[in-house]
């Protein structure tokens, strides 16, 4: 995962809503995105995220169509 805007709060991911998306840009590598359901600070909303790869993308997907439990990740200053 390449992403996150947030500095140094806990995000836990609650779902996928609509992804994986591919970024095509002319001054970098294409990426992939999964927009997601989250949860930052007790609040609840929309943030995408990142992947260097359809497949790493994709895998998240995949984990919520089996499971009901968040995604939790730290994010660093």
């Amino acid at each position: 995962m390449i992403n996150s805007d947030l500095k140094s709060e806990p995000v836990k991911i609650w779902g996928v809503i609509s992804g994986p998306f591919e970024v095509d840009h002319p001054e970098i590598d294409i990426i992939y995105y999964n927009l997601c359901k989250v949860e930052v600070d007790g609040r609840i909303g929309n943030m995408e995220y990142f992947f260097d790869s359809f497949n790493d993308a994709y895998d998240m997907v995949k984990h919520f169509q089996t499971n009901i439990d968040p995604i939790e990740i730290e994010t660093e200053d």
